[in-house]
């Protein structure tokens, strides 16, 4: 019997922990070369990847002029996890796997690289999702 009630215990705990989880807003934290969006709490699957896409980009456009569409009808957007935060790049083996922004004039301009949504549109009808 006292094993069951642990077993129910963890149960509940670790469902406690994914609904927490998928419940989080996402928070775009900043913006960078006018195509990059740098997240924390980005969802997990791609439906609703696609989902927050299409309720938020009027407002991501109006925020942050996000897409930036080009004379021929075409854009591109990424979304990057923005993990740990910036870094600095030591130019090392070792910060092979950093993403710099050019945009910021300090030393610690780098993300990891952790793509997690990208959405390309060619013309006003086509929107591609990877």
């Amino acid at each position: 019997m006292k094993k069951i009630k642990v077993a129910a215990a963890i149960s509940l705990i670790a469902v406690s922990l994914i609904v927490w989880r998928i419940s989080r807003p996402v928070e775009i934290i900043a913006v960078h070369d006018g195509m990059t969006l740098l997240v924390k709490n980005f969802p997990l699957l791609k439906y609703q990847q696609i989902s927050w896409w299409e309720e938020n980009k009027k407002r991501i456009h109006d925020k942050y002029n996000i897409p930036s569409i080009d004379r021929l009808g075409h854009y591109m957007v990424f979304v990057l996890n923005f993990g740990e935060g910036y870094r600095v790049d030591r130019n090392t083996d070792q910060d092979s796997d950093l993403l710099c922004f050019e945009d910021m004039n300090v030393a610690a301009n780098c993300i990891e690289k952790d793509p997690l949504f990208m959405v390309h549109g060619v013309s006003s009808s086509k929107v591609y999702y990877d």
